[in-house]
């Protein structure tokens, strides 16, 4: 089911944006509105969003500054869904959708970005207290709450799991950018479109002093790897693939994936058995690594056996 949510957020500032930190944040907001639907889909169970694109829907310079995003997503669910959380299903698959659930996702976003920034402050200010961050995290995260019913301790263990392997130093560098439009700005604050605040003045400033310095985690994890079993799945073979048996092999799967990757051989398996061909079908070992925005993207896989 294709739906479009609503996201907006309105700094509270004097004076003009420059284009850098306009352009930064802008970018930041569709990266963590992504990841806002990975969060949805971890925290109600059987809930499934798939991103297809992020789009500007309302910009304005004058003050406050109101950035509005449309996020067009893919939604399925499981039909037991209905009878857990039948307003948040009712809304999200209704014609009109709720503006408590456009809401939703504003909570979502900055609730990432504040656990994103705070992540940057830890690294570069290890003996200064976060208190101001604290606090709007856990206004966020009863915000988030009292929008879904879901227990506040399950919100941040979800949110805890988006910044495991790449997508840590992905989303805190976002975070920090959403941030940007607050620079030089020392009484800025954040709020919703409807003017209910988000992130105070007070943890603003030290969101500023975490945002204007790179981030280097120390102890950063290498990429996720990881490897799954299909059965009987189509395999087309590129010409320079078949035709060239030194070069190796490589193909791709059109019901997996589109991009073509290297392809090795099972070793009871014979070269002759496939040499020639323009396509088989067999059962593969795929492996997948995290990519720099912490997706996981198809980078080789192994022919356990051509069936015939």
């Amino acid at each position: 089911m294709d739906i479009v949510l609503q996201h907006g957020v309105e700094y509270e500032i004097v004076e003009s944006v420059s284009v850098e930190d306009l352009i930064s944040s802008i970018e930041a907001h569709a990266r963590l509105l992504r990841g806002s639907g990975v969060l949805l889909s971890e925290i109600v169970p059987g809930l499934k969003i798939e991103p297809k694109h992020v789009s500007v829907r309302y910009l304005s310079q004058e003050s406050p500054l109101r950035e509005m995003f449309a996020f067009a997503i893919i939604m399925t669910y499981q039909n037991d869904l209905e009878k857990e959380v039948p307003e948040l299903v009712a809304a999200l698959t209704g014609t009109e959708l709720s503006d408590r659930y456009d809401t939703l996702v504003t909570v979502l976003v900055m609730l990432i970005a504040i656990y994103g920034i705070s992540k940057a402050y830890d690294t570069l200010f290890p003996e200064r207290s976060r208190d101001n961050l604290d606090e709007a995290r856990e206004g966020l995260l009863r915000k988030a709450t009292r929008l879904t019913g879901v227990a506040a301790s399950r919100i941040a263990a979800a949110v805890e799991v988006l910044f495991k392997g790449r997508s840590n130093r992905v989303l805190v560098g976002a975070s920090q950018k959403v941030f940007a439009p607050t620079r030089n700005h020392p009484n800025a604050s954040i709020r919703d479109t409807r003017g209910e605040l988000l992130v105070s003045t007070a943890a603003v400033r030290d969101a500023q002093a975490a945002s204007g310095l790179p981030y280097e985690p120390e102890d950063e994890e290498g990429p996720t790897v990881a490897s799954q079993f299909h059965r009987n799945v189509r395999i087309v073979l590129h010409a320079m693939d078949k035709d060239q048996k030194r070069r190796g092999w490589a193909g791709h799967c059109p019901d997996l994936f589109d991009d073509r990757i290297p392809m090795h051989l099972e070793k009871t398996l014979r070269t002759e058995d496939i040499f020639g061909l323009s396509e088989i079908t067999g059962d593969i070992l795929l492996t997948s690594e995290e990519d720099e925005n912490g997706d996981m993207k198809p980078k080789e896989f192994l022919l356990l056996q051509v069936n015939t």
